[in-house]
């Protein structure tokens, strides 16, 4: 488990909000390296890399944005689902972005239904991911698919 920004939130620009975004992912390569990168843009970063972690990180704190690999090594594909059930229950104000090499269905239908924020499938560049995120409104945004409005 990973946490927390470079810098304290009163020391920050009130000309630039810092985002609070959970990353929840088992891919130790990829949450690393784009937390380092989102933490240089300002923002402020938790890792999780199993639900565990992440539903007491999200008991915790609010969130701006959960970007989120539903299908966890180890974990079931209906527990997949069951996870992002449980972000929107925890963080219903959170941008709740999907990312993930095993979509389903069910996950383009919550994209669809404006359930989720954006469904990405891997492999996605660092880069790519944390300028999206950076760019993301604070608000709901539209709903996408692999980086299209519907």
């Amino acid at each position: 488990m990973m946490r927390g920004g470079s810098s304290p939130s009163h020391l920050m620009s009130a000309a630039t909000p810092s985002k609070s975004i959970l990353l929840i992912d088992d891919d130790d390569l990829i949450a690393g390296s784009l937390r380092q990168v989102l933490l240089s843009a300002s923002c402020d970063v938790d890792v999780a890399v199993d639900s565990a972690t992440a539903r007491a990180m999200m008991a915790d704190r609010g969130y701006d944005i959960v970007m989120v690999d539903p299908y966890l090594t180890g974990g079931v594909h209906k527990d997949g689902c069951d996870l992002i059930k449980g972000i929107q229950m925890q963080q219903p104000a959170a941008n709740v972005i999907v990312l993930t090499g095993y979509s389903s269905p069910e996950l383009a239908r919550s994209a669809a239904d404006g359930k989720i924020a954006a469904l990405l499938t891997k492999p996605q560049s660092v880069p790519f991911l944390s300028q999206f995120l950076v760019g993301m409104p604070l608000a709901s945004i539209e709903p996408t698919i692999k980086g299209q409005t519907l």
